[in-house]
């Protein structure tokens, strides 16, 4: 997770299918599921960071994912890197990625389910859970840039517990 500044080519997912979370229809989501295996749906609320989330990976047994970004381009490119490793973000704290950028696997409260809108009204609260990828200082960068620091300061903890516990139970 080197360069999640830089926007190298990403071809592992096709971003055309990456859609905003506007109107819910249970038809169509349904009808992508079957054809896509899974959604990735973007989120821009309330002036906070944007945020990619999947709809689906429940079918297949997994947590469904939310992580936030700088831009749009960030988000695009940290979900390009996620594909490979989706067998591996079925716990939390998990350490996905090293780099610029640490990518932690935080398991979402209940409560912030709501923030996968669009899993939330396919499944209902109960119906399924999510992982966060928890965006650390990473362990490449030894000197943080201002906006780094302020990128990972604005993004959302929707994690159990605090910050403190995702750093103690740091596993290499």
């Amino acid at each position: 997770m080197t360069d999640l500044i830089f926007h190298p080519h990403c071809s592992s997912l096709e971003f055309s299918n990456l859609r905003r979370d506007d109107v819910f229809d249970r038809e169509r989501v349904e009808a992508q599921i079957a054809q896509e295996g899974f959604l990735l749906r973007f989120s821009e609320v309330n002036g906070e960071l944007p945020c990619a989330y999947t709809v689906g990976l429940t079918e297949r047994g997994l947590p469904e994912l939310i992580l936030y970004g700088q831009s749009l381009g960030h988000v695009r490119h940290a979900w390009s890197l996620m594909e490979p490793v989706l067998h591996r973000l079925t716990q939390s704290g998990a350490r996905l990625f090293h780099g610029q950028f640490d990518g932690r696997a935080v398991g979402v409260r209940r409560a912030s389910l709501r923030r996968l809108r669009d899993a939330f009204q396919f499944y209902g609260q109960d119906g399924f859970s999510a992982l966060q990828v928890y965006w650390m200082v990473g362990s490449d960068n030894h000197l943080p840039q201002q906006w780094e620091i302020r990128f990972l300061a604005a993004q959302p903890f929707l994690g159990d517990g605090t910050l403190g516990d995702l750093v103690d139970g740091d596993s290499p």
